[in-house]
Formats: structure tokens, C-alpha cells, sequence
């Protein structure tokens, strides 16, 4: 049962995605969009999102493949509303994927993917109904700068880390994130 739980993550492999990727990062984005509180498709048409985002050079998406196919996805923008911020957005991962640490995996490789970039902190956003979002970020060392009101009914929250702070230390990359 326990070799069950662990063989998607022997498999799982993390890159940058490419317009090669388009039909699958809709895909996931599609099976999860009734999940996001507000829906992803509340905002705009995940076709335009996913386009916008591939044609875009400051940004980009990083998937997560097991076996071949595309179980999860991160949006990443480079130079957010100021020089050196990072911006990661819209993670998303196959619900027969999850709580194997995959979105944490795709938080890191975006986080890493900024750093090496020159951004000097990064900014992440989720909704406070999503708890299990809210557990990771506080965990990678991310801390809550603002809790923002959308539309009178939802509450939006913002975190951020800084690379120069270090991550707590049973993340196990602390010193990865740390400029030395």
C-alpha cells in the first residue's frame, strides 16, 4: 500500500512547460476549476489565461509530469509590479495527485526559477478557504502581508518570502534558499 502511495512521486519529474504543453496545462486547469473559491473561469477564459501566460517572456508555467502526463501546474511572473518580485499563481494539482507533496515540489521549483532570475522575494496568493494551500506557504516560510476583500465575499490572502530569509528548518532546503 505505502510503495502504492510513494510511486507517483519515483516517476514525477519538474520542468518549465512549453506551448507544446498548452492542451494539458488546460486540461488540469479545467478539472480543477470548480475547486478555486472564486472559479478560475470567474476571472477569464482559461484558454486566454494559459495563452497569456506561455506568449508572455516575464512569465511562464512549470508542470509536474508522472508517466507522461501533466498532474500539476504553476504559474510564475518574473518582475511583478517591481523590479526583483516574483509572483507565483494558479497551483493546481489532479486530485488523484494530491498529499503526495507535489505542490509543494512545484512552489520550490518556482521559487528556485525566481532566484535564479534575480528576484530578491516572491509573492503568492490564495484564497483563506484553502487551507491546505495556506498550511504549505507557512511552512516554505512564507508570512501573510495582507488579507484583501474581493468582491464583498471572498477574502484573498497575500504572503511573501523573502530569499534572503531562511526557510524553517524541517523544509530541508533552507540552505538552498539562502544566498551565501
Amino acid at each position: 500500500m505505502v510503495s502504492e502511495l510513494l510511486e507517483p512521486l519515483e516517476r514525477l519529474t519538474i520542468s518549465e512547460a512549453t506551448w507544446n504543453d498548452f492542451d494539458a496545462i488546460l486540461g488540469v486547469l479545467s478539472s480543477v476549476d470548480h475547486e478555486f473559491v472564486p472559479p478560475l473561469t470567474e476571472g477569464e477564459n482559461l484558454r486566454v489565461k494559459v495563452s497569456r501566460i506561455l506568449n508572455d517572456r516575464r512569465r511562464g508555467w512549470i508542470k509536474a509530469v508522472d508517466g507522461g502526463s501533466i498532474v500539476g501546474v504553476v504559474a510564475v511572473i518574473y518582475h511583478y509590479r517591481r523590479p526583483q518580485l516574483g509572483l507565483i499563481e494558479t497551483l493546481a494539482v489532479l486530485p488523484e495527485f494530491r498529499r503526495l507533496g507535489i505542490g509543494k515540489k512545484l512552489v520550490q521549483y518556482a521559487m528556485s526559477k525566481l532566484f535564479q532570475n534575480g528576484m530578491e522575494a516572491t509573492l503568492i496568493t490564495t484564497w483563506e478557504t484553502n487551507v491546505a494551500a495556506l498550511t504549505m506557504y507557512q511552512e516554505l516560510g512564507f508570512k501573510m502581508i495582507l488579507r484583501k476583500k474581493v468582491d464583498g465575499a471572498y477574502f484573498k490572502l497575500f504572503f511573501t518570502r523573502s530569499f534572503e530569509e531562511r526557510a524553517p528548518l524541517r523544509n530541508g532546503f533552507s540552505r538552498f534558499w539562502s544566498r551565501r
